[in-house]
């Protein structure tokens, strides 16, 4: 299932004034005469998504970027602010491709790239082991993300290598919700999916 037509943002909510499509991609843009004052979410309005795989391609520059993923609007969806997963799109190599928790309470950061994971409470976090490979990643170019959620497991994946690999047996563990692209607060950045 397509979820971008490749001509407009129809079927997707967002502040105009940082998203838009350029040449079939959908790009997100902050400008130091245009920036937002907390991070913003293009959201998919198609439904909360359960039991997925998703995969984009992805590049970003200037700041981290994420796809947000079963989670919950804080207000109204139209104030587009996400709370839940994130499938982490950062420049630092142990943070690209991880799970964060967005505005998830005291989570922050569930597991960094390269780790197989047992998350049971905000800090109690097992690791069992790695994944993956420490290839070096650059967002500036075209990368391909992939996020499987199935149950309480987690796999993210950057160019069909997996980054992190969580079983997510916290009591507020969610089960669906949003769909969402990011753009982060702070310095001047520009992704594109």
């Amino acid at each position: 299932m397509d979820l971008f037509n490749g001509k407009d943002l129809s079927g997707w909510i967002g502040k105009d004034q940082f998203w838009k499509v350029e040449n079939g991609t959908i790009v997100g843009e902050t400008t130091a005469d245009n920036p937002t004052p907390a991070n913003t979410f293009l959201i998919w309005k198609g439904g909360e998504v359960k039991d997925f795989e998703f995969s984009c391609q992805v590049k970003f520059q200037g700041n981290n970027s994420g796809v947000q993923y079963r989670s919950k609007a804080i207000g109204d969806l139209n104030d587009c602010v996400l709370s839940g997963y994130q499938a982490d799109l950062h420049p630092k190599q142990e943070f690209f491709g991880m799970l964060y928790g967005e505005k998830y309470g005291k989570r922050g950061i569930i597991a960094r790239r390269w780790q197989k994971a047992d998350a049971k409470g905000d800090k109690d976090v097992k690791i069992l082991g790695s994944v993956g490979d420490k290839t070096e990643l650059d967002g500036a170019k075209w990368n391909k993300l992939t996020i499987v959620a199935v149950g309480n497991r987690l796999i993210h994946m950057v160019n069909d290598v997996v980054t992190v690999d969580v079983t997510e047996n916290h009591p507020d563990a969610i089960a669906q919700g949003h769909l969402g692209l990011q753009l982060h607060r702070g310095a001047p950045m520009k992704v594109e999916f």
